[in-house]
C-alpha cells in the first residue's frame, strides 16, 4: 500500500466503470495512472499516479466546478502523503508530525473514515485530535484538513487544503445538483 499516493471511493459493484472513470479523470488533469488496485476494503482503490497527488486533485476539482458530471462513478479522491500501520500510537505519531503543516492562526478540522478497524470512530477522532496543540477548529470552513484513511492493518494519513480532496456529492450539491447513490 505505501506506494500508493490517492485514495479513490467507489460502489463496490461498480468497479469497472469505477476505474475507468479514475483513468479518464487523472489524464484530463493531465498525469497518468501507474498503478490502481482494489484495497482490501469493498470500495476503495489505491492509486499510485504521477507527480503530486494534491496537484492533480486540485485540478480535477477545478474542472469539477464548471462540470460536476465529471464525477458519476466515484465519491471521495484523497491524496496521500503517509501511510503507518494503524495501531493507535503509530497513528498518534503521523498526525503529531503532520500537523507540524498547520500554522498558530490557521484553521484546521479532521476527516477520518475507519474501515476494518476495532476502535470506535468517535473514541479514535478524540485520540487523534488530541494530538493537534495548535491553530484553531473550524468544521465549516477549515484552511486545512488532517484526513485519516483506515484501511484496516494501515493508515494513510495527509494534510490537505480544502481544494486538494474531492467529495462528489458536495461538489454536487454546490453546483444544484443531485446527490448520487
Amino acid at each position: 500500500m505505501v506506494r500508493y499516493n490517492l485514495l479513490v471511493t467507489f460502489h463496490p459493484n461498480r468497479a469497472g466503470l469505477a476505474e475507468r472513470e479514475v483513468r479518464n479523470r487523472v489524464e484530463q488533469a493531465g498525469g497518468a495512472v501507474e498503478d490502481i488496485e482494489r484495497s482490501s476494503v469493498n470500495g476503495v482503490f489505491c492509486v499510485k499516479v504521477t507527480g503530486d497527488a494534491k496537484e492533480l486533485v486540485a485540478a480535477l476539482r477545478s474542472d469539477l466546478r464548471e462540470a460536476p458530471e465529471l464525477l458519476s462513478q466515484t465519491y471521495h479522491w484523497v491524496p496521500v502523503d503517509t501511510w503507518v500501520e494503524s495501531s493507535e500510537k503509530a497513528m498518534m505519531e503521523a498526525v503529531n508530525e503532520i500537523a507540524q503543516g498547520i500554522g498558530e492562526n490557521e484553521s484546521w478540522m479532521m476527516h477520518v473514515h475507519k474501515r476494518h478497524h476495532p476502535s470506535h470512530s468517535e473514541d479514535l477522532m478524540l485520540l487523534l485530535t488530541d494530538q493537534i496543540q495548535k491553530g484553531r477548529v473550524d468544521l465549516r470552513h477549515p484552511e486545512k484538513i488532517v484526513a485519516v484513511e483506515v484501511l484496516g492493518s494501515m493508515a494513510a494519513i495527509s494534510l490537505l487544503e480544502r481544494n486538494e480532496i474531492i467529495d462528489a456529492n458536495r461538489v454536487r450539491l454546490e453546483a444544484g445538483m443531485v446527490q448520487m447513490a
